[in-house]
């Protein structure tokens, strides 16, 4: 499940896993808004509020901070949630439709 970016360009906000944290992570899911779907955290790779992996993409924890500390929630950060392997598809996906690679809306 997305949300439109721009005309033609979806990203992925839910894998419909079902094995959702929003109640604990403000809302944002670690497991597709982080390219690397960590669960428990930042990775040591972010920079100024971004995504070593993709330095255009925002770091989803440093979102999900964020947002607990705008509602005063951070506590919930304290659990620990095991490792899983998310990396079979990878996160997040963007999808791309061909009319907008072609040059965009025609209507």
């Amino acid at each position: 499940m997305g949300m439109p970016k721009e005309w033609g360009i979806w990203d992925e906000r839910c894998a419909a896993c079902g094995d959702c944290r929003l109640a604990e992570t403000g809302g944002i899911c670690p497991i597709t808004r982080c390219t690397k779907g960590i669960l428990n955290g930042p990775c040591a790779g972010t920079k100024n509020g971004k995504c070593e992996a993709s330095k255009e993409m925002d770091c989803a924890w440093v979102l999900i901070y964020q947002r607990l500390e705008n509602l005063r929630q951070l506590d919930s950060m304290r659990r620990y949630y095991p490792p899983r392997n998310f990396r079979v598809i990878p996160r997040p996906r963007r999808i791309v439709t061909k009319a907008t690679v072609a040059g965009g809306n025609n209507g």
